[in-house]
């Protein structure tokens, strides 16, 4: 279930996409390290993959309904957040800058200047239990300056057996320096 979720947010985290066909106009921030902060609300269980199925149908009645109370806690419209940092280099301000290393999505820039970006993807996939769902993430990223980013999110997710999961977020990036540390991705 994490997988799932952790899949989803981070798609959810991408901030800026792979170049797409045509010029795609860098957003006119700083390279270097930057951190990223998340606050994200979803509404809707996803599909549950056949081994984690396997492990709820092990469990006691007692954790089973530990784990579905955090299961609707965190997919019953409670926001979560989250922060990770990112190093940014000039390559990526024109491909994806703020992904983190694990996501694998292919978006398409929709619009682009050199202080907002509008992004979709409709493929994302993470880690074994992903590919189970059809994600579709609108994204609009707002440089406010060359320091400072903001975005919004809207999420719509599928899954196989038809369940679906819809979503929101808001994202702030912050510029904490020049260079990166090693082991910085």
């Amino acid at each position: 279930m994490r997988k799932v979720l952790s899949a989803t947010v981070i798609c959810l985290l991408a901030g800026v996409v792979l170049l797409a066909a045509g010029k795609v106009q860098p957003l006119n921030v700083k390279t270097g390290l930057w951190q990223v902060s998340t606050t994200t609300t979803m509404n809707g269980l996803p599909e549950i993959p056949p081994e984690m199925q396997a492990r709820l149908d092990q469990m006691t009645p007692e954790q089973r309904a530990k784990m579905e109370a955090m299961m609707k806690s965190r997919f019953g419209g409670t926001p979560q957040t989250a922060s990770y940092k990112k190093c940014v280099t000039k390559e990526e301000l024109e491909s994806n800058p703020w992904n983190k290393p694990e996501e694998k999505c292919d978006w398409t820039v929709v619009n682009s200047t050199g202080s907002d970006m509008e992004v979709k993807t409709n493929s994302c996939t993470t880690g074994k239990n992903v590919g189970m769902m059809q994600i579709n993430v609108d994204l609009k990223i707002h440089v406010v300056d060359s320091e400072n980013v903001q975005a919004t999110m809207q999420l719509t997710s599928t899954g196989n057996n038809g369940t679906t999961m819809v979503g929101s977020g808001t994202y702030t990036g912050k510029w904490l320096g020049a260079l990166c540390p090693a082991g910085t991705n």
